[in-house]
């Protein structure tokens, strides 16, 4: 078997088709024909010409990802779920994650700061719900656990400042609100004594 023309892609010059004894084989990025040293009329084996296929899997699997990456910080679990809906090859899946972790593209705690720090800033919400997010997306236990003691925004810092941008006054009202988002029983009845008092 031999490469017999390396081709440019017409909607994507970082990548290259190889054909192989005349036969269009498989399209892969400019940066792997250069690590696989593939050139016209090398002549390669069934088992290589399976690497550069899986090779050609792998970078386009882990530009997926890197572009998925690129609009805000994931975890683990969210790049996971996103690349399972262009393969169902769990082993190749893997290999880009442990790649993405290697280079910190993917940490979970720095997203579990980055995810509190944003919810602090614009969705101030309690330790509760703030909790239950994470978990949704796939954050451990202990994780969430140092995430949410590092988190300097007082939980009653942030109930008394979205009941005052809401101008709520009724007891029940503050009570049912601060309630679905997670604030504590504690933290709610501080913030109805400070209502009180400043009554």
């Amino acid at each position: 078997m031999k490469i017999t023309k390396l081709e440019y892609q017409k909607d994507d010059p970082n990548r290259v088709n190889v054909y192989v004894d005349g036969q269009f084989a498989v399209g892969i990025g400019v940066d792997d024909v250069l690590k696989m040293q593939l050139f016209k009329d090398k002549e390669v084996t069934q088992k290589e010409v399976n690497k550069i296929v899986a090779e050609s899997e792998f970078g386009m699997l882990y530009n997926f990802a890197l572009n998925f990456l690129s609009f805000r910080p994931r975890s683990e679990w969210e790049v996971r779920f996103h690349l399972g809906k262009k393969t169902k090859d769990q082993g190749l899946i893997d290999k880009v994650i442990e790649k993405l972790v290697t280079i910190k593209q993917i940490d979970d705690e720095s997203f579990s700061k980055w995810f509190l720090d944003q919810r602090n800033a614009f969705r101030p919400k309690g330790k509760m719900v703030l909790e239950l997010e994470l978990r949704k997306k796939g954050i451990s236990t202990e994780i969430i656990k140092n995430a949410l003691t590092g988190d300097t925004a007082s939980e009653f810092e942030k109930a008394w400042y979205l009941v005052s941008k809401k101008k709520l006054s009724d007891r029940e009202k503050i009570i049912r609100f601060l309630g679905t988002r997670g604030f504590s029983w504690d933290t709610i009845n501080d913030v109805l004594a400070k209502l009180k008092h400043k009554d």
